[in-house]
C-alpha cells in the first residue's frame, strides 16, 4: 500500500501543490485542491467554492485536484506529494513491447452535473500496446464503449442511466462501438513519471488530449497508472452541456470528463 500511495504521490505532484485539508473541520484555504475535498454541497464551503469556481483558471485547477484524489489520495493528509527531482532513483521499465490485457485493467471515469453530484463507473478496454524506447512511448488503447457501466447507482437508476450514456444523447454506442487514444509524444519526467500527448478518439471525432503516466516495472512486465481529463463537448457530446444549450440551470453536466488508468502490460 505504501507503493501505491509514492506513485500516485509522483504522478500528481506536477499536478497538485497540496490538498490536505480537513473539510470535517471547515477549509482554512479556498484553494483549488481544498475545494475539491468538500463533500457537503449544502454547507458553506461549498457555497464559497462554486463562486471560486466561476474563474476558468481556478476551474481547471479544481478538476486537475480532482483527477488527483480520484486517481487513489482520499486522504492526502497521509501521504507526502514529492517532486519529480526526487525520484531519480527509482527503476525504469524494461524497453521493449507490451501487450496491455483487458483481464486485469481498470479504467475508471468521473462525471459531475453543475449542482455537484457525481458519477462515476467503467469502461473496458478491448486491447492496447505500449512501446517503450530510448525513453520514448508509444502505443495505443482502445475502449469497449459499449461496456460503460454506472458504478454508484443501483436498480433501476442505474440501468436509466447506463443506458442514456450509450444512447444518441451522449456516446451513441450502437453507432460507435469503440473509443481510442493513441500517444503521439512523451517527455520522461524522471525514471516513472510521463507527460504524454495523444490523439483521443471518441465518435469518429479526434483531438490531442495530454495525459500523465506512471510506468512502474513487475518484474517482466509494466504496471501503468494515471489519468486524463477531456471535455466531452469536443466529441460531439451535447446532452446537458452549456456548449450548446442555454438555461440549463441546475441540469447542466459538466463538460470535463476525468478518466483514470490502472493498466497492466504483458511483455511480448
Amino acid at each position: 500500500m505504501k507503493i501505491k500511495f509514492f506513485l500516485f504521490a509522483v504522478i500528481t505532484s506536477l499536478i497538485v501543490a497540496s490538498c490536505g485539508s480537513d473539510a470535517k473541520s471547515g477549509l482554512k484555504n479556498f484553494d483549488a485542491c481544498s475545494c475539491a475535498t468538500v463533500q457537503d454541497m449544502d454547507g458553506e464551503d461549498y457555497k464559497k467554492c462554486k463562486e471560486f469556481r466561476a474563474d476558468a483558471k481556478f476551474e481547471a485547477d479544481y478538476q486537475r485536484c480532482k483527477l488527483a484524489a480520484a486517481s487513489g489520495i482520499k486522504d492526502t493528509s497521509m501521504i507526502t506529494l514529492q517532486k519529480a527531482s526526487d525520484a531519480t532513483n527509482l527503476k525504469s521499465a524494461e524497453a521493449g513491447s507490451y501487450s496491455i490485457t483487458g483481464t486485469n485493467s481498470k479504467i475508471t471515469w468521473y462525471g459531475e452535473k453543475i449542482t455537484g453530484k457525481k458519477h462515476n463507473g467503467t469502461i473496458s478496454m478491448r486491447s492496447g500496446t505500449l512501446n517503450i524506447a530510448d525513453g520514448k512511448l508509444s502505443g495505443e488503447i482502445i475502449l469497449d464503449m459499449t461496456s460503460i457501466t454506472v458504478d454508484d447507482q443501483t436498480g433501476e437508476g442505474k440501468t436509466k442511466l447506463e443506458g442514456h450514456l450509450k444512447s444518441e444523447d451522449f456516446f451513441n454506442t450502437a453507432k460507435f462501438n469503440d473509443a481510442k487514444y493513441v500517444i503521439t509524444s512523451s517527455v520522461a519526467k524522471n525514471a516513472i513519471q510521463y507527460d504524454v500527448k495523444g490523439n483521443l478518439t471518441i465518435k469518429g471525432i479526434t483531438k490531442e488530449v495530454p495525459c500523465n503516466l506512471v510506468i512502474t516495472p513487475n518484474t517482466n512486465d509494466v504496471n501503468i497508472s494515471g489519468g486524463f481529463m477531456f471535455d466531452r463537448s469536443q466529441f460531439d457530446v451535447r446532452y446537458g452541456s452549456d456548449k450548446y444549450f442555454d438555461n440549463l440551470g441546475d441540469n447542466m453536466i459538466r463538460n470535463e470528463v476525468i478518466m483514470v488508468l490502472d493498466l497492466k502490460g504483458k511483455r511480448n
